[in-house]
């Protein structure tokens, strides 16, 4: 279940080059090649969407590690890599070394998409280390891990089987390894086992994928995710002092209707260190009033923020009232927009 860090190579390519050779037409590379339709290279392709259970379901489904970072799309096109985020911000200058690894690749054009991870040495990701790594400019330690391809070399391969276009995708990037880049493996073994595991990793949990299942760009059920324990994102409106610093941060989501409304407040996980973090990162946002439609009266002073950073936060429950129970915070996330926060539901499928 410990993902194994990658292996070091030399730094020897100092620009975005992208590899002379191709991978032909034999093996499983060439095979799906063959089978995919064969389309112009896609601007722009939408990132297949996952949704929350509650249990497993029924059927044939392929499970990996839910990786705690942020969700990345490649495009390689000749020379150039372009890193995209999940919501299609250009990320490649923020992630220049992980760029430069994966125009090595021996494609002459490629859709990947994966997870950009901070990993310790035992190669467990950790979250809160994403944001402080991107503000200091200091990615070149990040990795990708890649789990899917939905294009390759001139053929669309969102309409061919999930089976298929990670079997080239595992094939690809086996034949050239590369720094900083890995394979999302599938794991063999029962799925509640598997959380058991994750759970003792301190993992966030494990995502599930449905056999034969299309790369749709929608949240159609054919990817779904399963946690160890409740973590969701919260758009930051507010925080409270003491004499050390920042002593907690006041949560809010969007509704049905759109509103902004109060989720708690969150003072577990900042530490001091965090805490020094925080008052950089938020002080900036500071306003006038509130942006909630229900501001809380917590009976001393708060600092109201603009509603536009957006953080994680585990936590045991929502109250009946929608507040979080026992929250702790992880850390604060630049890859999504404070707009489109709200709340996920639990779908069980059958």
């Amino acid at each position: 279940m410990v993902i194994k860090p990658l292996a070091s190579l030399r730094r020897k390519h100092r620009i975005f080059s992208s590899a002379e050779h191709s991978t032909g037409n034999q093996g499983p590379v060439g095979e799906i090649v063959m089978a995919g339709k064969k389309v112009p290279m896609p601007e722009r392709i939408s990132p297949q969407l996952v949704s929350m259970v509650t249990k497993p379901p029924a059927g044939i489904w392929h499970w990996e590690t839910k990786l705690d970072g942020y969700r990345i799309l490649a495009r390689i096109d000749g020379p150039i890599v372009q890193l995209f985020t999940k919501n299609g911000h250009d990320w490649t200058k923020k992630l220049r070394r992980i760029a430069k690894s994966l125009a090595r690749l021996p494609v002459h054009s490629a859709w990947l998409d994966g997870e950009v991870v901070f990993q310790q040495e035992d190669g467990i990701p950790v979250f809160h280390m994403l944001k402080p790594a991107f503000d200091a400019g200091q990615t070149d330690d990040l990795h990708y891990a890649i789990f899917d391809m939905p294009y390759l070399n001139g053929a669309d391969l969102r309409g061919e089987p999930l089976e298929l276009r990670r079997q080239a995708l595992e094939a690809l990037l086996d034949c050239c390894p590369l720094e900083q880049i890995r394979f999302s493996p599938s794991l063999d073994a029962d799925p509640l086992q598997l959380l058991a595991n994750c759970a003792r990793l301190g993992l966030e949990g494990i995502v599930g994928k449905r056999g034969g299942s299309l790369y749709t760009g929608e949240r159609d059920g054919s990817w779904i995710k399963l946690k160890c324990w409740n973590r969701a994102e919260f758009v930051i409106v507010g925080l409270t002092r003491s004499a050390a610093g920042i002593s907690s941060l006041l949560l809010g989501v969007h509704d049905d209707a759109g509103r902004l409304v109060y989720a708690g407040r969150v003072s577990s996980g900042i530490d001091r260190i965090s805490a020094q973090f925080l008052s950089v990162s938020l002080v900036h946002l500071a306003r006038e009033g509130s942006a909630l439609c229900n501001p809380p009266q917590l009976g001393r002073d708060i600092v109201w923020l603009e509603p536009l950073q957006v953080c994680e936060v585990q936590f045991a429950e929502l109250t009946p009232a929608g507040k979080v129970r026992h929250p702790v915070f992880i850390g604060l996330r630049d890859d999504k927009p404070a707009a489109g926060i709200s709340l996920e539901t639990d779908t069980d499928l059958p």
